[in-house]
Order: structure tokens, then sequence, then C-alpha cells
């Protein structure tokens, strides 16, 4: 075998280029693999084992007000595990550089097991030494820099509650902690979760004996859709907020849909590269094969077998197989897996492992890399291993010559030069390799386009949501109902140009058998301050009568625009099976993030009739500079329970964003190694089979610019078509992405710009230029005497 070695080396050194460029296409496809499935399994590892280890919830229902005593009755529900009830209230805080909200959760006052139990990080469990104890979520304790024994004053009921601090923890239930589903990405400066006693808590907000919230864990054999029918039967008295399911809670859908869309693209996205890799593998090789069919003859004739040579030949897509998955496994483990996982930590608040190299994960990516490799190389060589040693020792016939379709255009082709001609043949002579040659460039295209694709919506998402939608620069939440007439205090404070009043209301929407809890949002008549959209982003006049819903919605309930539906509110004495109202669906609406229904003011004062009332508002100012200004006279306000500032939203998910970037680079860089491997090899290939007719041509008088255009603009002739036919496909993989990434609460626009269409092209053009800069000086050294002479 020595001899093949010997033989193998010395190939190797000739098309070192070739080598190196399809070994990267596979050492990316391995690193894909890799890095996603790496970042996949740690995330999934970590957060199943942390919901399971803290007992997260199966459901949780949102009450009014409920004695506690209705815990007894929900125990006693066939397939209920355990339950809990606790009080949760959303308050203000003062922090040293800006206004947040907390989320009071109550805690026994002893440890026990629990439902949604926390996992303490520091410090300690509450103590019986003192009452107003509390514990901070460990993400809005760094954030604000807190320290144990910290006393920090949440308002409640207008009065400044002291609370000492003496532990941090995190929460199955609030791994990605978001106020509620209009939030895209947490600000743990912004907002938190404190833990408190039980007995404290229902004290200070004079709840003793009652409870506001009931999380309820299944056992194995435990019927959800049961479960809730009969929970929500239970509370129905005490006003049930909304009741969800652990599909549906805002933290665990999220992280549910993150995994969901790692595991597609694991699958799908390597997939391109390996198959990449297997097409210049089967080109390289059978090129390769082709120019020694006279050695391969010989050494049959000499007595070796066809698996001696066949061996010989995988020795090629052995080692690329091998070099890749050793390489692309340490890289994608150690680059893209430790990349996402940082990203992944700086969302969720999970005891995340560090990335390591398991043999799961390299093994699979190194088989379907070896398989996809051997067999383009025994593609390659099977078809000259079944002549006999004569006919391989003979030179193989040339393909043979027709005419193209084009050459019966006679108006066409005599207007055609002759460069483009020779060009336009070769392509058509070899059109099996043409084709699979632009495999490549549509891959690398349809990269590209889902690369920019991401980064177009994003920027669509934040540019509707917050400058159409929410045009507003403040806004308050009140800590109790109140009379839109009352706000009039507010609107005499310096620098405030305007302010509207809205009502947000729980509400159940219903179409038939099926519903949905939802949040309703009442807008005054003339609203400016919150911008009504429909899908293609056009203004939307807010009907005096009915509802607008946002389109997944409309789906879920099987709803169409026209039709009717029925709503009943959340609030005590009008949440009775009587109390359902009838409202026709008016429109559609885009809403990107939660799921509100839309409606006037007018209009709730008929389904709720309570009068023009209000809970929230939207405040604009005469200037942005004033913002500070404004707020720390809102700060003063004591019924107002939360101030939420658009500036700090949209800067909080802009800094954010600004992590993916690192993955759109990856993809940008993929794709450009897909590109430039797939043309440096095809022109490689065009050059050496073409030694000979570039010498003869130069012998004619080409000059050298002329030489290189025949072999380079075929080059770009393949690219131009790998764009065009990868449009399609990027389209295509780009709203699979996309889809992936909805959830109930969260929802990308598909937008593609055109711009973005242009950008890739320019990008494969690039690529493709490089390739053919690098191989120039293959095309002006070909020696002319030699090449003639090949034949002889």
């Amino acid at each position: 075998m020595w001899i093949f070695l010997k033989k193998f080396y010395r190939d190797l050194g000739e098309s070192k280029g070739q080598f190196i460029s399809v070994l990267a296409v596979v050492i990316i496809g391995v690193m894909f693999y890799t890095g996603l499935n790496s970042a996949l399994e740690n995330l999934s590892e970590s957060g199943n084992k942390h919901f399971k280890d803290y007992r997260l919830a199966d459901l949780w229902s949102s009450v009014y007000r409920a004695p506690e005593g209705v815990m007894k009755r929900i125990e006693t529900i066939p397939g209920v595990q355990m339950a809990i009830g606790r009080i949760v209230r959303d308050v203000r805080i003062s922090m040293p550089e800006k206004e947040a909200t907390v989320r009071l959760i109550s805690l026994p006052d002893e440890k026990s097991i629990i439902v949604n139990d926390i996992q303490l990080k520091s410090g300690s469990y509450f103590s019986m030494d003192a009452s107003n104890q509390c514990i901070v979520s460990e993400s809005f304790f760094k954030a604000n820099r807190l320290s144990i024994g910290q006393t920090i004053e949440p308002i409640i009921n207008g009065d400044r509650l002291k609370l000492k601090v003496v532990g941090t923890a995190k929460s199955p239930e609030y791994v990605l902690e978001l106020r509620d589903g209009s939030e895209m990405i947490p600000d743990p400066t912004r907002f938190g979760v404190i833990y408190v006693k039980k007995s404290y808590l229902q004290s200070i907000l004079d709840f003793k004996g009652s409870i506001n919230d009931i999380n309820v864990l299944l056992n194995q054999e435990g019927d959800i859709k049961k479960v809730k029918d009969e929970l929500k039967r239970i509370l129905k008295p005490y006003g049930v907020i909304s009741t969800i399911e652990r599909k549906d809670q805002i933290s665990y859908s999220t992280f549910d849909a993150d995994v969901t869309s790692l595991k597609s693209m694991a699958a799908v996205f390597p997939m391109l590269f390996f198959i990449a890799s297997a097409v210049i593998i089967y080109i390289t090789m059978t090129r390769m094969i082709e120019n020694q069919r006279t050695q391969m003859g010989v050494l049959k004739a000499l007595g070796y077998s066809n698996l001696d040579i066949m061996l010989h030949y995988q020795t090629y897509p052995l080692l690329v197989g091998i070099l890749g998955s050793i390489t692309g496994s340490i890289m994608g483990v150690f680059i893209v897996g430790s990349g996402l996982l940082n990203l992944f930590n700086m969302m969720y608040s999970l005891p995340i492992k560090e990335t390591t190299i398991h043999g799961s994960l390299v093994l699979p990516a190194a088989s379907l890399a070896l398989l996809f490799c051997i067999a383009a190389g025994y593609n390659a060589c099977r078809k000259e291993l079944y002549l006999v040693p004569a006919q391989s020792m003979r030179q193989k016939p040339p393909a043979s010559g027709k005419k193209m379709f084009l050459e019966n255009i006679s108006l066409l082709w005599e207007r055609i030069n002759f460069s483009w001609k020779i060009i336009l043949r070769n392509l058509f002579r070899y059109k099996k390799r043409s084709a699979m040659a632009s495999v490549g460039i549509i891959f690398s295209m349809a990269l590209l386009l889902v690369a920019f694709g991401l980064k177009n919506s994003i920027d669509d998402l934040m540019r509707v949501q917050f400058s159409e939608i929410q045009k507003y620069d403040i806004k308050i939440s009140f800590s109790k109902i109140m009379n839109s007439d009352e706000l009039s205090f507010i609107r005499s404070i310096d620098h405030i140009q305007s302010i509207e009043p809205i009502l947000e209301s729980g509400m159940e929407i219903t179409n038939g058998w099926m519903k949905k809890d939802i949040g309703l949002i009442a807008l005054e008549k003339n609203s400016t301050l919150y911008g009504v959209l429909d899908k293609d982003g056009k203004p939307v006049a807010l009907p005096q009568e009915g509802i607008l819903l946002p389109e997944r919605l409309l789906n879920t309930l099987d709803l169409q625009i026209g039709e009717k539906a029925y709503l009943r509110s959340f609030y005590p004495g009008k949440n009775e099976e009587k109390d359902k109202k009838e409202v026709n669906v008016k429109g559609v609406i885009a809403q990107y993030t939660g799921q509100s229904a839309i409606c006037s003011a007018d209009y709730l004062d008929y389904l709720l009739k309570e009068g023009l009332v209000t809970n929230a508002a939207y405040i604009t100012l005469e200037n942005p500079e004033y913002e500070k200004e404004v707020i720390d006279q809102l700060r003063d306000i004591l019924t107002i329970s939360t101030i939420q500032s658009k500036s700090e939203v949209v800067a909080n998910n802009e800094k954010m964003l600004e992590s993916m970037n690192s993955v759109i680079v990856f993809m940008i860089l993929g794709a450009g190694i897909l590109a430039f491997a797939v043309i440096y090899n095809i022109a490689n290939i065009n050059i050496f089979e073409r030694r000979r007719e570039i010498a003869t041509l130069s012998v004619l008088g080409f000059i050298a610019g002329e030489l290189k255009s025949v072999v380079f603009n075929e080059n770009f002739f393949i690219s131009s078509f790998g764009i065009i036919a990868g449009i399609p496909l990027g389209r295509f993989l780009l709203e699979i992405v996309i889809k992936m990434q909805t959830t109930d609460n969260m929802q990308l626009p598909v937008v593609l710009n055109l711009s973005s269409y242009w950008m890739a092209a320019l990008l494969i053009t690039i690529f493709t230029a490089t390739a053919n800069l690098l191989l120039t000086k293959k095309i002006i050294s070909i020696n002319m005497v030699e090449s003639l002479k090949s034949a002889e």
C-alpha cells in the first residue's frame, strides 16, 4: 500500500487549493451541526432539569380575590399532584437611576416543597426574626447593584414599603423575566421579581385569608383540559382574570420556541454544507479519476484489485471528512456553541452549563460528513472501475459536439462574440457539472438571504412597533381604576404635550368551542398615540362598534372578518355566562408582541357598563430631552404603579439584538466560504482540462485578459444562474425560520428588502471575483508547448 500513499501525497500536493477549499466547506457544515446541537443540548437539558427540579406549574389561574380555603377543593381535582395559592401584585419601585416595576410574589413563611419553587443563589430563606424580608430575582439584583441586607422601598397602595433583602433566587416560572406579552426582551434594570413572606404580603395588601393567584402541577395521569375546566368552575365566583397552560406561559413558550427553532436550524443548515461538500468532492474526484484513467488501467493490469484502487481514491474524501469533523467539532462547540449560550445567558435566567465536547454530538456530525464525502468519492470511481485494463489505458473519448438551442436562433447567435460562444458551448457540453456547480451557489445565496432577511425582519418589527404603533414617549399604569377626567393633574405637568387615557382589561373571547384569554385595549376615538395598523402597515380606523384582532388570534379562533365572537369580562359580577357580549370582528391589525384586541373606549363602556374609566395612559413630550425631568415628577404621584419609558425599552431591545449580529456574520461567512469553494474548484478543473484549448487560443493571438475572460466569465455565468435560482429557496427558508420563531406572544414579520437581494448578489459576485483572482496565475503560467503536445 506504500505506493498508493506516495501517489496520494503527490496528488494532494498538486491540488492543495482544492483540498483546502472543500475541507473548509466540511468544517463549516460540522461547525454549524455541533455548535447548534451543543447549544440546543445545553439549553434544553438545563431548562428541563430546572423545570422539573423546581416544579414548574402546568396551570396558572389569576382571580380578583379568593379565600385560601378554595385550595383544598382544587387539590382534590383528579390529576392534580400539587397546588399552591399565593398573592401576586405588580408595583413601582424607585431605583437610583430609573423607575422600575417589580412583581411581588408571596412564598410560605417557612421553607417547604411547593409548585414554582425558587432556587436560592445567595443569602438565605426568610427567617423568623422579621416579617419584612424579601428574596430578589438574581438578574434584577445584579442589574441594579443591590446587596444582601440592603433595604428597598416598593410603592404599594400609595405607601413606600421597606423590605430587607435577605437572598437572591432563580425561578422556573421566570427563566425569561418579562412583565407581560407586550415585551420582547428582558430588561432586568426595569423589571424584576421580589418574593415576600405570605403572611406579611397578606397583611400589607389587606388580603388576610385570601389569595389572587393559583398554580397547579399535574401528575402523569392528569388531563390538562379537564383540570383547567374544573379549575375555572371552582374559581368562577371569585372573578377569574385568566387561566393559562404551561405552553402559553410567556417565559416557557418563548423558551420552548427557541429550542424548537434550534432543532430545525440544526437539521437544515448543516445539511446544505454537507450536500455542497459532496457535490464539490464528486466533481473534483471525477476530474481526478478521468485524468488518471490510464494510471488506473496500468494498476489493474499489474494485478491491483478494484477494492485496492477504490480504497486509494477514497483516501481523499476520507481525509477531508476526518479533518473536517475534528476541526469543525472543536470550532462548533467552542465558537458557535459558546456564542449562542452567551446569547441565551443574556436572555434566560437558567443554570446553563459550560460547553463541552460530547461524543453524542461529534459522532453524528462526523458520520454525516464522512457519509457524504465517501458516497461522493464512490460515485466518482465506480464507472471507471468497471472498465477492463485495456479500455482504461486508452484516453476517454471527448464528449460529442452538438448544436445548442441558441445556435438555432441565428439572429441571436450571430450577435454573440467569439469568447462567449466558447463559454456557452463549454457550459452546455458539461451540463451536469455546470448544474452541480450551481448547487453550491444556490445554497450560498439562500443562506445570505436568510441572514439578511432575519436582520430586515427584526429591523422592521422595531420600526413598526416603536415608531408607527407605539407613538408615545411614556406609558403609565395606575394602581386603581380612575375616571378619565382625573388625569388633568398629570396634563398640568411641565413639558407634557399630550396624554391619552386607555383601559387595559382581561377578557375571554369565544368562537364556538374555541376559547382564548386575551387583553383588550380601549382607545379614545381620535387616538393619535397608539397606531392601529393592518397587516400591510396601513392605518385602520377605530370602529365605533366591534373589535379589531391580530391575524394570529383570528387563525387560533378560526374567525374571519365580519364574523361574530363572544367576549366575557373577568370583572367579578360580570363574568357569568349570561354576561357574555356578542361582538363583531371588524378588521385585522398588525400586532407583533402580545395578543390583544382593540376597541373604542365607548364600545368598552357598552361591554362593561363602567363609564369612561382608565387604568393606564400614554404620554408624549414636547421634547425627548425633558423625559427624565417629567419622570421625576411622575415618581411623586403614588397612585401611578408603573412608569415605562419607550426610549429605554428601545435601547434595551437594540442592545440585546446587537448580539444577534454575530449569528448573522457566521451565516454570511459560511455562505462566502461555500461560494468561494465551489467557484475555486470548478475553475481549477476548467483550467486543467482546457489547457490545450487555452494554449491554442494564445497561439491564435488571444491576449492574457481575453484568455482569463474565457474561464472567468464562465464562473460569473454559473454564479449568476445560482443567484437567480437561490432567490426562491432563500425566501422559502426565511419563511420557515421566522415561522419557527413565532409564539403566541411574539411574531416576526417576513421582510426581505430589495437592497438585501442586491447585497447578497454583490457578495456572491465578490466571492466569485476573489476565486478568479487567485486562479489568474494558473492561466497566465500555462506552458503552451507542453499543453499543445499533451494529446500526444
